[in-house]
């Protein structure tokens, strides 16, 4: 069995994106969201999964309740616990580059770089949008940078990031985010105590139910 892997590709240095091509990327992740894979971006956190019901609308989400997809043995995660070995549907790195709207910028020197029109999870999990749920602040944020893009030009421009709602690097995506400080560790208090109950309290099938929400919290 072959992977169809998809991309935005390499441009140039000169490179600036218009609506026109946040259309072609779009298009080109809902086509994705129907491949059998869609469920491990559906299973993804924060704003992979709200990409991928954008893409496929929420009446899909029962559909992670079906069981693996046939790609999830030769390209998912595999995990064993207790001696027996379980699968699910996991996203490539590439796969989730793709579905945040990632282009890859070469230079003179060869070397690559990446814009994105959405943050990427490395810019995501230090933002103050982070808090472990999809919160009523995470869809306002979602829907107002959807609406800029159609707009094509910012209503409230950033100008310490330039942002003029085209794709940005991480560390731009990381300043655009950042909003309160305190929220990243808030999180990572929590996802500490949980850590702490996993390696004390619980066991056998609890554990790995537990191991799993930890992974896309």
């Amino acid at each position: 069995m072959e992977l169809r892997t998809y991309s935005l590709g390499y441009k140039p240095p000169t490179f600036s994106a218009v609506y026109a091509d946040y259309v072609v990327y779009e298009q080109y992740r809902h086509e994705f969201m129907n491949q059998p894979r869609a469920r491990a971006a559906l299973l993804h956190k924060g704003l992979v999964w709200r990409l991928a019901l954008h893409s496929i609308g929420f009446d899909a989400l029962p559909s992670v309740l079906d069981g693996i997809s046939r790609e999830a043995v030769p390209f998912g995660l595999m995990l064993s616990i207790d001696g027996q070995t379980n699968f699910d549907d996991e996203l490539s790195e590439e796969e989730v580059d793709f579905i945040c709207g990632t282009y890859y910028i070469y230079d003179n020197a060869g070397n690559v770089g990446k814009i994105s029109w959405w943050p990427r999870p490395q810019a995501w999990a230090t933002s103050g949008l982070n808090v472990g749920f999809w919160s009523t602040r995470c869809e306002h944020w979602f829907q107002k940078r959807l609406d800029n893009i159609r707009d094509g030009v910012s209503r409230n421009r950033h100008l310490s990031t330039n942002d003029v709602n085209g794709p940005m690097t991480n560390s731009q995506w990381k300043t655009s985010i950042k909003f309160n400080t305190g929220t990243n560790k808030m999180r990572k208090n929590v996802h500490a105590t949980c850590c702490s109950f996993l390696a004390t309290k619980a066991n056998g099938k609890n554990i790995f139910l537990l191991s799993l929400s930890l992974a896309h919290f």
